[in-house]
């Protein structure tokens, strides 16, 4: 009865992603292990609809991607549920809406800052080109390094220190930083950028598919649906707490669920406790993450023509917030989500958090009152954000060693333990299935 040729544990959206593309060339009896509820399901592509307003529970998730093909593939699990939309996102720079990316959007400040911002931009460009060996030691190093001072204290550096509460001098560069490959926008849109002149950057990311209903939950019911059509067995509130390996080969999990093969989309160091060595529990304590908490409000007055602000002022506790009612519009309504991040294990007070987020609304005048919000809701995710700890790759390293000497694999955002959008899991787990 419970006997299965793979297990797959976890079903967000790595998991079905596997499920999808393994029984495409496969026949294989699958089960998927997830711990929440059937009706918790969807990992951080939760949605939630109240009195009417739908909230993106797990953060906002738009559909874009340079990979077209990858895009394609996404998009088309949504039918006809599905809308074109353009991305007007901002960065409120001193009580300011500047379109994103901040440097293309630069020309609507005055033109001292204007020339301040990308007079140093230019100057780091220089400076690589001339020295090709130079490499960022860290995080606060590669801002400085690409962008420049001015970009990095008036913007960059005070955006990532509330995102990630963390040191950037402790956090590895790797991860944002490719040699060879500059991340600088085009030198054109940066001088049209600098004379005044409107210029876009990062087309790719100009215009986003998304459902029409539902919230992002509607992508991930789609491929739920699908996958469950062709007899995976999923195990809801089922949490994996220990995983053995036989002398055959096979694995018991939680000792009642037998496999002949494991793929793991949980968290990694969850992964780790559940093989049960001290070791493994001490490699599994050195992860380091951000819990987040998204916070919605429903307010009485119409939608502003914008999709997402980033807020990097450190007085305002929320980093950026969405208004959900530009991706699923309501007459002479609005409502939008505010995210907040919390370390890893600290204590979360959701409604001390709620109404210093409605007064921050207030204060940056994205509300007009407080009285205008009709209601509010917070809700707490775990898992949001992996830190990438200087020591990042070797701790990976240790776990995928330990995985490997298993013979379990190991993929997506928490599996891989990389900061992934929808797009990038898509790759990665294509490329296990391959593999």
């Amino acid at each position: 009865m419970n006997n299965y040729d793979e297990v797959i544990l976890g079903a967000g959206w790595a998991g079905l992603l596997y499920a999808d593309m393994k029984l495409t060339n496969y026949n294989y009896k699958i089960a998927i292990i997830e711990k929440e509820t059937e009706d918790e399901k969807g990992g951080l592509l939760r949605s939630e609809t109240i009195n009417g307003f739908t909230f993106d529970i797990g953060g906002p998730h738009l559909l874009f991607s340079k990979d077209t093909n990858i895009l394609t593939n996404i998009v088309k699990l949504l039918g006809d549920n599905v809308t074109k939309r353009e991305r007007n996102n901002y960065v409120l720079y001193n009580n300011k809406l500047v379109p994103y990316p901040f440097e293309n959007g630069i020309y609507v400040l005055d033109p001292e800052a204007r020339v301040n911002f990308i007079k140093g931009i230019i100057e780091r460009m220089i400076f690589i080109s001339e020295n090709k060996e130079w490499r960022p030691k860290n995080f606060l190093e590669w801002i400085t390094g690409f962008f420049g001072d001015y970009m990095a204290n008036e913007y960059l550096i005070p955006y990532n220190k509330k995102i990630w509460k963390r040191s950037l001098e402790n956090m590895a560069a790797d991860w944002v930083f490719t040699p060879g490959r500059l991340p600088f926008p085009n030198l054109e849109d940066m001088l049209k950028a600098a004379a005044g002149i409107p210029n876009v950057g990062y087309k790719e990311q100009s215009y986003f598919y998304y459902p029409k209903i539902g919230g992002i939950q509607s992508l991930y019911n789609s491929l739920f649906n699908k996958v469950a059509k062709r007899g995976v067995n999923f195990l809801f509130g089922e949490k994996v707490d220990k995983i053995i390996k036989n002398n055959k080969d096979n694995y018991k999990i939680n000792d009642k669920i037998n496999a002949k093969r494991i793929v793991s989309t949980i968290p990694l160091p969850e992964l780790l406790i559940s093989l049960d060595s001290e070791e493994n529990r001490r490699l599994a304590n050195e992860f380091d993450y951000n819990s987040v908490v998204v916070v919605g409000i429903a307010i009485s007055s119409n939608t502003p023509n914008q999709t997402t602000v980033y807020v990097p002022d450190p007085k305002i506790i929320f980093h950026r917030y969405t208004w959900m009612s530009s991706l699923i519009p309501i007459k002479e309504k609005s409502n939008l989500i505010a995210e907040i991040t919390v370390p890893k294990g600290e204590d979360v007070n959701l409604n001390k958090i709620t109404n210093q987020v409605i007064k921050n609304l207030a204060d940056i005048g994205a509300i007009k009152d407080e009285k205008d919000v009709l209601f509010s809701k917070a809700w707490f995710n775990k898992y949001g954000y992996p830190i990438y700890t200087l020591n990042h790759n070797e701790i990976r390293r240790k776990a995928m060693e330990i995985l490997n000497n298993y013979g379990i694999k190991s993929v997506g955002r928490w599996g891989s333990w990389h900061y992934w959008n929808t797009d990038m899991v898509y790759r990665a787990v294509k490329e296990v299935i391959n593999s």
